[in-house]
């Protein structure tokens, strides 16, 4: 694993940090997508150490041999039962492949479009996928997990789920943040940043929230409010205490009003590339 105060590596490309624990049970496979000028995006994968143990998402190609490193120095990836795909997109499923050929008693949990649209570029045994829609419960032997639906997302097979032993929410995509540094604790983040990175990637991340009708999509927050979590672990955010959901869902009301994000053009994109390359090491916040 890299040194945890560079979020680049020589050439630029993210890379990811070491492991840690956000909760007892709940380990942390954390990677960043550094954006100069910008921030960085947290990227997170998630080891949930029950009875049956199981593994949300895949992480990022790029991180591939560190991901199954930092893996393997959470739980022996044969010991695996469940993986769970929250989502197709590349930045959670870059060691699907290998992580499966690793675990041979693992099953694939997800939505049953990820899986046959990811046979378009691997081999999914698909006789070892359990597929879910939202409101399924998975048992796991200690706990039961309950598939819920993200309030924003990029891709429509996203499923969520709620641990309904600890009330740990995954998230998804939502509550994922654009942040000046890396973090393990979303409460490290001053809260001015927090928000404005967190509305700037929701409306960048889902740009359709611009043609919300505003009564419906308050009372699709109104139902997370109700799930009451302990703790908010999203794919794009350092862990956060439920005790920041009121905030959080504030900042994602605000979404359909904020302004449309506008990504970069030909030139900007290459003066991004250029200090990608370039940029020399940003002070981390994470623990060390």
């Amino acid at each position: 694993m890299r040194d945890e105060s560079d979020p680049y590596d020589r050439d630029g490309s993210p890379m990811m940090d070491a492991p840690y624990e956000a909760a007892p049970g709940i380990h942390v496979l954390p990677s960043q997508v550094p954006l100069p000028g910008v921030g960085v995006l947290p990227v997170n994968a998630y080891v949930l150490l029950s009875d049956e143990p199981v593994l949300i998402d895949g992480g990022m190609g790029a991180d591939s041999d560190e991901f199954v490193d930092g893996l393997a120095s959470i739980i022996d990836p044969t010991a695996l039962r469940w993986v769970w795909l929250t989502h197709d997109d590349a930045d959670h499923t870059g060691s699907i492949q290998r992580v499966f050929e690793l675990a041979p008693q693992a099953r694939l949990v997800t939505h049953a479009f990820s899986a046959l649209r990811m046979t378009s570029w691997w081999p999914v045994p698909l006789d070892r996928v359990h597929a879910i829609r939202v409101g399924d419960r998975l048992p796991v032997g200690d706990r039961t997990l309950r598939a819920v639906a993200p309030p924003l997302y990029d891709n429509p097979t996203s499923i969520g789920l709620l641990d309904e032993a600890t009330g740990a929410l995954f998230s998804v995509d939502s509550f994922g943040a654009l942040l000046p540094q890396a973090t393990q604790d979303a409460a490290d983040v001053p809260g001015e940043a927090l928000a404005g990175g967190m509305q700037a990637w929701a409306a960048a991340d889902s740009p359709w929230a611009h043609l919300l009708d505003r009564e419906r999509f308050g009372q699709v927050l109104d139902g997370v409010r109700r799930l009451q979590p302990s703790q908010i672990l999203s794919s794009h955010l350092p862990a956060a205490s439920g005790t920041s959901l009121g905030r959080f869902l504030e900042v994602l009301a605000s979404v359909p009003d904020a302004e449309p994000a506008v990504p970069p053009n030909d030139e900007q994109f290459a003066q991004m590339v250029a200090a990608m390359t370039e940029q020399p090491p940003q002070p981390s916040l994470a623990a060390t």
